[in-house]
């Protein structure tokens, strides 16, 4: 059973949204459907619990049981998941990596 419920929401996100709907070939109702399951979906599953942030890629991967980085990616993709944005610390730490190396060449 499906129910219909209204949204009050701001035009331009509206209209924005649309617009990425039928770049990506889905609708409104579908793009809505999933990022509601994602938010409210039980922190037990570790590709969730990674795709939030939540998880680091080493425990996802043991919790999932993969081989390594790569597998884990796949399963993301598999379950049409996000990848999770870096912590800003770790992000500085890879510009500084990045600075580091480019300085020496």
């Amino acid at each position: 059973m499906l129910t219909e419920t209204i949204f009050k929401l701001p035009d331009n996100l509206v209209a924005r949204a649309h617009q990425y709907a039928q770049e990506h070939h889905t609708t409104l109702t579908a793009i809505i459907r999933k990022h509601l399951d994602t938010v409210i979906a039980e922190k037990n599953d570790p590709l969730i619990e990674f795709s939030q942030g939540d998880m680091t890629k080493e425990e996802a991967i043991a919790e999932l049981g993969l081989r390594d980085y790569s597998q884990l990616l796949v399963a993301l993709g598999d379950a049409d998941l996000p990848l999770p944005v870096l912590p800003d610390s770790v992000i500085a730490e890879q510009v500084a990596i990045f600075t580091q190396i480019w300085k020496e060449t």
